[in-house]
C-alpha cells in the first residue's frame, strides 16, 4: 500500500491553478498513474493530494481539508463506489466530481444516485476539467452548511 501523494510536476512551480482558487482537491483513481497525472495538470502542489488506495482517501476525507474530490475507476479492479458514500458521510461540504470512461454509463449513473455534483468524460479537455473543478467549488461554497442532524447525519448519542 503506498499512501498519499503530493502531486508534484510544472503545476508546482507556480504554486498551482487549485492555490489560485483556493481550492484544495483529493484525486482518487483506480489507475493510480492516472490519478498523479490529473493531479498534475490540475497544478500539484499542497492543493492537490493524490491517494493511492481507497482507504488513504477515507483519511484523507476525514481530515475535511479538501473542496473538491475528483474520483475515477478504471477497468478492471472492482470500482470502489463505498468511496463516494464515506466522502458524503465524512465531507458533506465537499464537492465531488466523476471521471467516467466512454464505457462506463453505469457507473456515472450509479454515482449520480450517490450525490455526485459533475462528471467528465475521458478523455478531457483540461480547460474543461479546471472550470468544472472551479465551479463544482464555487457552488459549494454558497452552498449552505450541512445540517448536523438530520437522516443520516450524526446526531446525540444516548447516554444510556
Amino acid at each position: 500500500m503506498s499512501g498519499p501523494d503530493v502531486a508534484s510536476g510544472p503545476g508546482q512551480r507556480d504554486k498551482g491553478r487549485c492555490i489560485m482558487w483556493m481550492t484544495s482537491v483529493l484525486v482518487f483513481d483506480t489507475d493510480t498513474a492516472f490519478a498523479r497525472h490529473v493531479a498534475e495538470l490540475l497544478g500539484g502542489g499542497s492543493a492537490c493530494v493524490v491517494a493511492a488506495e481507497p482507504d488513504d482517501a477515507r483519511r484523507l476525507l476525514a481530515t475535511g481539508g479538501f473542496s473538491v474530490f475528483v474520483f475515477g475507476c478504471a477497468e478492471g479492479p472492482p470500482c470502489p463506489l463505498g468511496l463516494l458514500d464515506s466522502a458524503r458521510r465524512l465531507a458533506p461540504h465537499m464537492g465531488v466530481i466523476l471521471m467516467v470512461r466512454p464505457d462506463q454509463v453505469r457507473l456515472s449513473i450509479q454515482c449520480m444516485k450517490r450525490g455526485i455534483d459533475d462528471d467528465i468524460l475521458i478523455p478531457f479537455d483540461m480547460d474543461s476539467m479546471l472550470r468544472k473543478v472551479a465551479s463544482v467549488a464555487q457552488r459549494r461554497r454558497l452552498a449552505p452548511a450541512p445540517q448536523a442532524t438530520g437522516r443520516g447525519a450524526p446526531g446525540p448519542r444516548d447516554a444510556s
